[in-house]
């Protein structure tokens, strides 16, 4: 739907385009949404823009305004190309973006081709051993099993009774019972942050850090549905983090000191080479010997 609009859009917009422009024709062949001067704006490229959730009114709006911003800002360069006479401030801070550009892709792609990216377990086990006092809990980690269904349901005591009465061992019976009656069992047997969970369940309820316990029963809800809640375990505040909990932050930890540690012995490298082949000048360097 969003295409045939938006075809009917860029015909409307075409025929404003000719009208103001003297090659029209080339314009309408090429697909031109709007020009300044050499520069065009075209079809395919604003049509790309425009997210397909979008209504055909709504493709609209953007669509003009996106237009509309396009032609100032092309507009607005113009001016400042008569206007701005003294450039060389501009070229340097081009030359330094440019330079600082293909440094980050260069630095990027030799990471990428050079650092093992594999970490093993044993070599996470070994980093959160050597950090474990880094790592003490500033909010309780959990695991736990919630039954979910509609929030506008009345009578749920059944419910209620059934997530009460029924041990984690026996999570076949809560699956059972939910084919009969009806919702969805959540099971997280993996230890997740307080702060994991409320993003997980994004409810209201008597589920709070001051309240939770091991084995303790809790409601939560929002417009849509209703969580009971079941705490199979927990650890406190002023513990140790489990290890699966920091598992992905050690992986990021231990990649990042592997490039860190590349890139130190590649720069005395580049440094050395620079040096022998006499590019490199460095006024009262200390010699490093």
């Amino acid at each position: 739907m969003r295409y045939t609009f938006f075809q009917s859009f860029c015909v409307l917009s075409l025929i404003a385009v000719v009208m103001i422009s003297c090659g029209g024709n080339d314009d309408t062949k090429l697909n031109v949404v709007a020009r300044v001067g050499e520069k065009q704006l075209l079809q395919e490229d604003l049509e790309f823009l425009i997210p397909n959730s979008f209504s055909k009114e709504d493709s609209l709006k953007f669509a003009e305004s996106y237009i509309n911003d396009w032609v100032f800002e092309q507009l607005l360069y113009a001016e400042a190309l008569n206007s701005i006479t003294d450039t060389a401030s501009i070229n340097k801070q081009l030359e330094e973006y440019r330079q600082s550009l293909y440094n980050y892709y260069f630095e990027r792609q030799l990471l990428e081709s050079k650092i093992d990216t594999v970490v093993g377990h044993a070599q996470i086990s070994e980093y959160y051993s050597q950090h474990l006092y880094e790592y003490v809990l500033d909010q309780p980690v959990i695991k736990l099993h919630s039954l979910v269904f509609d929030a506008n349901k009345i009578d749920y005591i059944a419910e209620v009774r059934m997530i009460k009465n029924t041990e984690i061992d026996e999570i076949e019976s809560l699956f059972e019972f939910c084919e009969r009656v009806g919702g969805n069992i959540m099971l997280i047997d993996r230890w997740i942050r307080m702060s994991d969970f409320y993003r997980i369940f994004p409810c209201e309820g008597n589920l709070t850090l001051e309240k939770i316990e091991k084995g303790g029963y809790y409601e939560c809800f929002n417009d849509s549905l209703r969580y009971l809640i079941i705490i199979d375990d927990i650890i406190p505040v002023g513990s140790y983090c489990p290890q699966e909990v920091l598992t992905d932050d050690i992986r990021k930890i231990i990649l990042q000191k592997r490039s860190k540690d590349f890139m130190s012995i590649y720069k005395k490298q580049l440094f050395i080479q620079a040096e022998n082949s006499g590019r490199l000048f460095i006024k009262n360097k200390k010699n490093e010997d």
